[in-house]
């Protein structure tokens, strides 16, 4: 940033600042105390700890890497967790130690903003930007004699809550929970070559920790407070904080340039040294150190071992049947590298048990095993970097143990995407939305959905990617959904219910967990998610077992994947990704390869130009977390696996409704309870509002392409009209038929809870209400295809399709809905109490559109919705001459006739903007 030093009264203070004052001498302070050597010596006696700074270390650069080491298993304060901003907490720094009279200060230095030493703009900056405090602490001695270094007291800077966990408790579990410095004491101080070592065991407490009260079935305010469940007193808690300090390298790495047609983390910094430059942004890649003992080898056509090998250690928490499952998927890695002349890029070293380092240490990178009260993440792979250079110095995987469990638990609420949610929110659903809730059916729709969502995040961006990274909590999800799926099909009675083979399960898990590992080890690699990847194979290809045990399911193993299904009675293929795909090598290449020195620094551009160039090539589809949550690509999405997305979901579609049928004839042994049908049930579902997701972005959709120009592809391409209509077509008789996805009354009697799990989680419901959560599916369904957004996207795409073709209009799907939703107006005989719900909503909506345009609305959405209002009135009028169907049904007609006469006869109120 803008460099570091206090100034006072026009002095820097560590000048100001003399040998007296009443300290003690150094020798006397650190009388009996054990000396540890490190970057930074400190000084241990009993339960004090020195920092020993000489004068040559006052404003210097350090990377400070603040973990996790010990949690409570819940509330996002998890033990084996690198710390980061999403979590509330402060992640790495650069800092350095300032001092100010008789103090010292750790201060972090501003690294998002640069600018050249010494110049104009350097003094501009300085005036604009800030550096932030994180602690202050006494100077305890007099400078040493000969060394000059004074010695400051640790626990002044680190026994304290620098990385706000008060708060981020205090927002789990709304205890006001804040640090009792007084208990608080370090446990650790050591030092290496690399780092100095500091840990701490923090003491929380919460004085308003209570247990809420909590009467089933009914909420009251006081629900919303949840204590912590897993702790022997919810008032106190002790938590175990690594920091390392160290150095930055002396010779910061060469920085790549990032480039937007493939995906790479990046450092983004605002550089004012040229005023010249359309933009101050500059973004480089994240990416390891990584040199050739052998720069000619190449050339020679073989590959060269590396100066310094990524090296992965394997925590000695890791189940001992999970860790050669776990190498493999890091040593997967080394195919890309040697695509690029690397000989052994990457190694794995286990931790012994009698070891007395930690894998929390700075610059070992590490997979972890960790044990929560319930999965957050499943798997994570977050990493701290040189913002210099975008050196990668340290990565820490972090696998949760619950991600190869059941995933049952989560089957008891509704899972929805998650814009279809909120394009439900201020309509005429709001009151469903919220009995929902009250209900305990439906806060997964809005907190814990699977889904990226069909609309864009707000604020989203940066709180996803590998910091909010769920491919392993969903695809431990998948890996249940596909157990069940293949036990229903292989089930024929009590005996194979309670006869399943352990062995295959036990594969599926491996598997799981090899796919897994690729993914977040290729974050910590510096790559990014790819939500196109998924696009580049067929469903012949996808169908074969040689092919995809060759290749893969998917182009990338940074794409969430869902498990490779066969259809009913047909084969499949490999159920997981078990090696990489070629957009991983791609990406790797541009990251990675190593140019001759005597390349010119044009030159080197070039080849990279020429490496991203290949962007238009099939295999390398890609796109990211923006482009999946702007909801405009219907190629860029999570969960979806094929070249034709609709064909995937009417597959999807299929092994759902088969999984269903097979319910109804499935017998269980008496050692086993209800639950499980209805868990098999709530996957099935859990995969239709996918499918639902996946065919409802087609309408509307723009195919969103980051190529340059050259590539003889237009950037933002219109989906087609007729995938449009087709897409139509299986959403209106996936979701909008009655019998769509039908079960047998005798199937819901059935349907009962795990009650051991509802007793400990009261808000769980005891009636699964299937008619309900479908009826819920189709008003979120109907509510986001009648949404301004879609409306918007549709007509705006019209004029991106060429004079003569085919486009797709928003009178054709506002007509195809209306009679969809209204087939049994030609009819005769009563309307079903769900079919009579749905027209009501999609009755109100047309009323609201009419009565009351919102802001965002497009002349011709309201004029095309007054159209289709006068129409249904007519046809619902002419159903009451013909046939009343029953009293329900003619009440349902007549209030719908009425409500759509008023809104058609007043006056509108228009917004104002």
């Amino acid at each position: 940033g803008a460099g570091g030093g206090i100034t006072v009264g026009g002095v820097p203070a560590a000048a100001q600042a003399g040998p007296g004052g009443p300290q003690p001498p150094f020798a006397t302070v650190v009388q009996g105390a054990t000396r540890i050597a490190g970057p930074l010596v400190l000084w241990q006696k009993d339960e004090k700890v020195w920092i020993e700074l000489a004068p040559s270390q006052l404003n210097q650069p350090f990377l400070l890497s603040p973990k996790i080491k010990n949690g409570v298993g819940e509330g996002a304060v998890l033990g084996g967790l690198m710390a980061f901003p999403f979590n509330g907490m402060g992640g790495t720094q650069v800092v350095e130690f300032v001092r100010v009279h008789n103090s010292v200060r750790l201060q972090a230095r501003n690294t998002d903003v640069v600018v050249r030493a010494g110049t104009p703009e350097a003094r501009a900056v300085e005036s604009a930007f800030s550096n932030s405090l994180l602690g202050s602490t006494r100077v305890e001695s007099q400078p040493h004699p000969e060394r000059k270094s004074i010695l400051v007291d640790a626990g002044g800077l680190f026994l304290s809550d620098m990385l706000a966990i008060g708060a981020q408790l205090s927002r789990s579990f709304r205890g006001g929970y804040g640090i009792d410095r007084s208990n608080s004491v370090f446990t650790a101080a050591r030092g290496s070559p690399e780092a100095t070592i500091l840990e701490t065991q923090m003491h929380f407490f919460g004085g308003s920790a209570a247990p809420a009260l909590q009467i089933p079935g009914f909420p009251s305010p006081l629900s919303l407070f949840s204590p912590p469940q897993y702790l022997p007193d919810t008032r106190s808690m002790l938590i175990g904080l690594h920091f390392s300090l160290s150095p930055l390298p002396a010779t910061p790495m060469k920085t790549r340039r990032a480039d937007a047609r493939l995906g790479h983390f990046t450092n983004t910094v605002l550089n004012f040294s040229d005023d010249q430059s359309p933009s101050p942004r500059q973004r480089i890649i994240w990416r390891w150190r990584l040199d050739k003992k052998d720069p000619a080898a190449e050339a020679r056509g073989e590959l060269s071992e590396p100066v310094k090998p990524i090296t992965f250690w394997l925590d000695r928490n890791i189940p001992l049947a999970y860790r050669e499952t776990v190498k493999a998927g890091i040593l997967e890695w080394n195919k890309a590298f040697e695509k690029i002349g690397f000989k052994g890029a990457i190694a794995v070293e286990q931790q012994p048990d009698g070891a007395r380092f930690d894998t929390l240490d700075m610059g070992r990178a590490s997979v972890r095993w960790m044990t929560n009260a319930a999965p957050w993440f499943s798997a994570i792979g977050p990493s701290h970097i040189d913002p210099r250079s975008g050196e990668i110095l340290d990565a820490d995987v972090a696998i949760e143990s619950m991600a190869t469990r059941s995933m049952r638990a989560a089957r008891n609420q509704v899972l929805v995407p998650r814009a279809l949610a909120q394009a439900a929110l201020g309509t005429s659903l709001e009151p469903r939305l919220q009995a929902l809730q009250n209900m305990g059916e439906a806060p997964a729709a809005f907190a814990a959905s699977p889904l990226a969502g069909l609309a864009a995040q707000p604020g989203g961006k940066g709180m996803v990617d590998h910091l909010f990274c769920q491919h392993g909590q969903l695809a431990a999800e998948q890996l249940d959904y596909a157990l069940d799926v293949l036990q229903a099909r292989s089930a024929s009675g009590a005996a194979a219910e309670s006869d399943s083979s352990e062995a295959a399960t036990q594969g599926f898990v491996l598997e799981f967990i090899k796919d897994t590992v690729m993914h977040e080890v290729g974050h910590a690699l510096g790559l990014r998610h790819n939500f196109r990847a998924s696009r580049v194979y067929s469903e012949a290809q996808l169908a074969d077992p040689e092919f995809t045990k060759v290749n893969g399911n998917s182009g990338s193993v940074m794409e969430y994947a869902p498990v490779n299904l066969a259809r009913p009675g047909e084969r499949g293929g490999q159920p997981f990704q078990s090696t990489l795909g070629p957009y991983d090598y791609w990406a790797v290449e541009y990251a990675y390869k190593v140019f001759p020195a005597e390349l010119k620094a044009d030159e080197e551009d070039l080849e990279l130009q020429r490496i991203a160039s290949r962007s238009s090539e099939p295999q390398l589809a890609y796109g990211s977390d923006e482009d999946n949550f702007a909801g405009v690509d219907p190629e860029t999405l999570q969960w979806d696996l094929g070249a034709d997305p609709l064909a995937f979901a009417e597959k999807r579609l299929a092994i759902a409704r088969d999984l269903l049928r097979r319910q109804e004839s499935r017998i269980l042994p008496g050692d086993r309870d209800y639950a499980v049908l209805r868990r098999s049930i709530g996957y099935a579902l859990g995969d239709v509002y996918r499918s639902v997701e996946q065919l409802a972005r087609q309408i509307g959709g723009l195919r969103t392409l980051r190529d340059h120009p050259g590539s003889g592809r237009d950037p933002l391409q219109p989906v087609a009209a007729d995938v449009q209509r087709k897409a139509l077509d299986l959403l209106a008789h996936a979701v909008f038929s009655a019998d769509g996805l039908a079960i047998s009354p005798v199937l819901q009697r059935k349907l009962a809870p795990d009650f051991l799990d509802r007793s400990d989680s009261p808000g769980v419901p005891t009636d699964y209400a299937l008619p309900r959560r479908l009826l819920f599916l189709q008003a979120l369904t109907l509510n986001y295809l009648m949404s301004d957004t879609v409306a918007t996207r549709v007509l705006d795409n019209m004029g991106k399709f060429d004079r003569g073709e085919p486009s797709f209009s928003l009178a054709e799907l506002y007509e195809r809905l209306g009679r969809e939703l209204w087939s049994e107006l030609k009819g005769k005989g009563a309307i079903e109490p769900p079919r009579r719900e749905l027209q009501r909503d999609h009755a109100t909506r047309l009323a609201q559109a009419v009565l009351r345009p919102t802001a965002l609305q497009r002349a011709d959405v309201r004029s095309l919705l007054r159209v289709q209002a006068q129409a249904l009135l007519k046809n619902v009028e002419a159903r009451l001459k013909r046939d009343g169907g029953g009293a329900e049904t003619r009440a349902h007609l007549e209030d719908t006739a009425e409500l759509l006469r008023q809104a058609l006869a007043a006056r509108v109120v228009r917004p104002t903007v």
